[in-house]
C-alpha cells in the first residue's frame, strides 16, 4: 500500500475528537465546538462554560446573549477555515480566555476547536496538572517541535517505540518513520504550517528501537500563537498493528481463496472439454446409427441413449453454470430476438416430455408476449426451461402450465412469466431456501434426475437480469413460480433459413477441411458431411492442416481448438498472416464466451461447441459458403 493512500484529509465534524479522546482534549484544554447556523445554536462541551453560567447547547437568545457571548457568536457568524480569534470572557464568575480555532465549514454549520489560553500548561509544561494528564492517557501522546523533534512524550509513547523519554527527546519523529511514510507525513505537516488544514490523521509505520515495524494511527493537530504563528504540534499515537496483521492475513485468505477459484474453474473448465469431447462422439454416433435405418426396438434404444447423453450434458452444463456465477464470469446479452420463437422451442421440448409422463401441458401466450423484445433470449429459455423442467419432474398427476406477457412497468417493458403445476408442492419450511445451491440432494429426493442446482441458476440468473422470482406454494397442491424480467422493445431480424432446408442446399460437392485430433469425432463430423455431399478431408492438428492447403483447394476449415502439435488458435493466426480468407469454423469442447471471444479474435469466421447437432452444423458452413 502506497503511503498516501493511508492518508486522510481534514476529518468530518466531530471525527477528530472522537480519534483522540476525551483525555487527550483535557489533557491539553481543548475542546471541540460545532456551530449550526440556520438553528443559531452553538454547541460548547466545555466545564469552564458553567462559570458564564449557559448550557452546553447555547442557543443565541437575548437570555445567554452576555456581552462575551456575543463577540463569540460574531466571529461564529462570518469565520471561516483557518480563522482564529481570541475571547475573553470577563462576565464570568473567574474571567478567563479562549483561542478559537474554525477547522470546516459548509452551508449548514461550521466546527473546529477552542483552547483555554488561562490554563498553565500552555505557561509551563512542566505543570503537574499537565504531566498528570499526559501521562493518564491510554495511547501515546506527544508534542512534537515543528522541526520534528519530541518536546515531550508520555509514558504510553514511550513503551509503544521502546525507547526512554531522554533518548526519543535526542531524536525526531523523521529518524524513526518507515522512508515510505514520510513523505507523506511531512507533506501534511508542511500544509498545516502553511495554514492549508489545522488537522490531519494517516496511517503510517514506526521503528521501534528493538527494529522491530509498528503499525501506528497518528492524529495531529497544530497549536498557533495569538498572532497565529505556529509553534508545535499536538499528536496521539495509537498502535494498530494487530489490526494491520490481521488485515493482511485477511488479503491473504482473499487471494488463497481467489487462487482456489480460479483453480475451481479451470478444473471445471478442463472438466468440460474432457467430457464434451466424447459426448460428441456419443450423441454424434447415435444420430448417425438412427438415420441408417433401424427397428422401433432399435430406434427406442436409441432415443433412450440420447435421453440420457443429453441428460448428462444438461448436467454438465448445469455445474459450469453455477462455477461461472459464483466466479462473477456469467455475462448477460442484450439482443434482439423473437419471444415467439423462443416460447414455441421451450413449449415443443416440455410438451413431449409433459406427454411422456402423461401430463397435460398448456401454453398461454398472447399477441403480446409473441413479438420481438430486446434482451438475453438463451438466458430466458434457460430460465424456462429449468421451471419448466421442475414442473414436469415433480408432477405425477394432473397439468402443467405456462402463462407470459408483457406489461408496462414503472421503468421499463416487462416480460412476464407463470410456471404453474398441480404436483407435490413444496413445504413451507423449505421454500425460504428452495433456490440454495443443491437443495434437492440436500433434501434426499433422489428418485428425481438433477443436480439440484436447476433453481439455484435461475434465481442468480433472474438477479443478474435485474428481474425478480416469487414462489407460491401449497405442499399436496402444487406450486407457482412467477419471474419478472425487465426487456426492452426489439427490432425484428431477417429469418435465419430453417434448419430442415440445409440437406436441400447446395452443400452437394463443396470441399471442407477437418482439422481433428479425436479419431472418433472426425467419424462423427464425416457422417454428417457425407449426408449432404460434402467431401471432407481430414489433417491430425493445425501443422498438419496448413500442409494441406498448400497442395489442394477447399471451401471451409472446420477447425478443433485443443490439438497436439499446434493448436486451432495458432494454425489459423498463420493462416491469416499468409492471407487466407476462406471461412475458418472453430470446432471446440470449450463453452465459455471467453473461448468463443479467443476464436473469434484468432480469425476464425464462428464457432460451434461440442457435442455438436448435424443441423447446427450443417446451418454454420452452409451460412458462411453461402457469404
Amino acid at each position: 500500500m502506497r503511503s498516501s493512500e493511508r492518508t486522510r484529509t481534514e476529518p468530518d465534524n466531530g471525527d477528530l475528537p472522537e480519534a483522540l479522546g476525551k483525555g487527550f482534549y483535557d489533557a491539553f484544554s481543548i475542546s471541540h465546538w460545532i456551530y449550526d447556523r440556520k438553528l443559531d445554536r452553538l454547541y460548547l462541551p466545555h466545564e469552564r462554560l458553567v462559570e458564564i453560567e449557559v448550557p452546553r447547547e447555547v442557543l443565541f437568545t437575548p437570555k445567554y446573549m452576555t456581552p462575551s457571548l456575543k463577540g463569540l457568536h460574531d466571529w461564529l457568524v462570518s469565520c471561516a477555515p483557518g480563522d482564529a480569534a481570541t475571547v475573553h470572557f470577563t462576565d464570568a464568575r473567574n474571567p478567563f480566555s479562549v483561542r478559537v480555532y474554525c477547522a470546516e465549514q459548509d452551508e449548514d454549520r461550521s466546527s473546529g476547536f477552542f483552547q483555554d489560553l488561562s490554563d498553565p500548561v500552555l505557561r509551563n509544561s512542566s505543570d503537574a496538572r499537565f504531566r498528570m494528564a499526559l501521562e493518564g492517557a491510554a495511547h501515546g501522546v506527544a508534542l512534537v517541535a515543528l522541526d520534528g523533534s519530541w518536546l515531550q512524550v508520555n509514558a504510553a509513547l514511550s513503551a509503544m517505540l521502546g525507547y526512554e523519554a531522554d533518548e526519543l527527546y535526542e531524536k525526531t519523529f523523521q529518524d524513526i518513520t518507515h522512508p515510505d511514510d514520510l513523505e507523506a507525513d511531512l507533506d501534511l505537516l508542511h500544509e498545516c504550517v502553511e495554514g492549508k488544514r489545522t488537522t490531519y490523521q494517516m496511517e503510517k509505520r514506526y521503528f521501534r528501537k528493538d527494529g522491530s515495524l509498528i503499525w501506528v494511527h497518528l492524529a495531529v493537530a497544530i497549536i498557533r500563537s495569538d498572532d497565529m504563528t505556529p509553534l508545535y504540534f499536538i499528536s496521539q499515537i495509537q498502535d494498530v498493528t494487530g489490526q494491520k496483521n490481521a488485515e493482511t492475513q485477511l488479503i491473504k485468505a482473499r487471494d488463497t481463496a481467489r487462487w482456489a477459484n480460479k483453480a475451481k474453474s479451470d478444473f471445471l473448465a478442463a472438466m468440460s472439454h474432457e467430457i464434451r469431447t466424447p459426448m460428441t462422439g456419443v450423441l454424434g454416433m447415435l444420430t448417425l446409427l438412427e438415420q441408417n435405418g433401424v427397428t422401433d426396438d432399435q430406434k427406442a434404444m436409441i432415443e433412450t441413449a440420447q435421453h440420457s447423453a443429453e441428460m448428462l450434458l444438461s448436467i454438465i452444463n448445469d455445474i459450469l453454470d453455477m462455477a461461472k456465477l459464483e466466479a462473477g464470469k456469467l455475462e448477460i446479452d442484450s439482443i434482439d430476438f423473437n419471444a415467439d420463437t423462443v416460447f414455441r422451442t421451450v413449449c415443443d421440448l416440455m410438451a413431449g416430455r409433459a406427454e411422456e409422463k402423461g401430463l397435460t401441458f398448456n401454453a398461454v401466450l398472447p399477441i403480446s408476449a409473441r413479438r420481438w423484445l430486446k434482451g438475453d433470449p438463451n438466458r430466458i429459455s434457460q430460465i424456462l426451461f429449468n421451471l419448466l423442467g421442475n414442473a414436469v419432474k415433480f408432477t405425477e398427476h394432473g397439468t402443467v402450465s405456462l402463462f407470459a406477457e408483457t406489461r408496462q412497468g414503472r421503468d421499463s417493458l416487462e416480460l412476464v412469466l407463470r410456471v404453474i403445476d398441480t404436483g407435490s408442492g413444496i413445504p413451507a419450511d423449505r421454500q425460504k431456501t428452495i433456490f440454495e445451491e443443491f437443495e434437492q440432494l440436500q433434501q434426499g429426493r433422489k428418485r428425481h434426475d438433477g443436480t439440484g442446482l436447476g433453481l439455484a441458476i435461475t434465481s442468480r440468473l433472474v438477479s443478474l437480469m435485474h428481474g425478480s422470482i416469487e414462489l407460491e406454494s401449497e405442499e399436496g397442491k402444487g406450486s407457482e413460480f412467477r419471474v419478472v424480467l425487465p426487456v426492452k422493445p426489439g427490432k425484428p431480424q431477417e429469418a435465419e433459413q430453417p434448419a430442415e432446408e440445409v440437406v436441400s442446399s447446395p452443400l452437394a460437392g463443396r470441399r471442407v477441411l477437418v482439422v481433428e485430433d479425436n479419431e472418433t469425432n472426425r467419424k462423427v463430423v464425416k457422417g454428417m458431411l457425407d449426408v449432404v455431399g460434402i467431401e471432407s478431408t481430414f489433417a491430425f492438428d493445425g501443422a498438419e492442416g496448413l500442409e494441406k492447403l498448400k497442395g489442394a483447394e477447399f471451401d471451409a476449415i472446420l477447425m478443433d481448438v485443443e490439438m497436439p502439435v499446434m493448436d486451432g488458435l495458432t494454425a489459423t493466426r498463420r493462416l491469416r498472416a499468409d492471407g487466407a480468407d476462406l471461412p475458418v469454423i472453430g470446432f471446440t469442447a470449450n463453452a465459455s464466451a471467453d473461448d468463443r471471444a479467443a476464436c473469434l479474435e484468432a480469425g476464425m469466421d464462428d464457432v460451434v461447441t461440442k457435442p455438436v447437432r448435424p443441423a447446427e452444423l450443417l446451418l454454420t458452413i452452409s451460412k458462411h459458403l453461402s457469404n
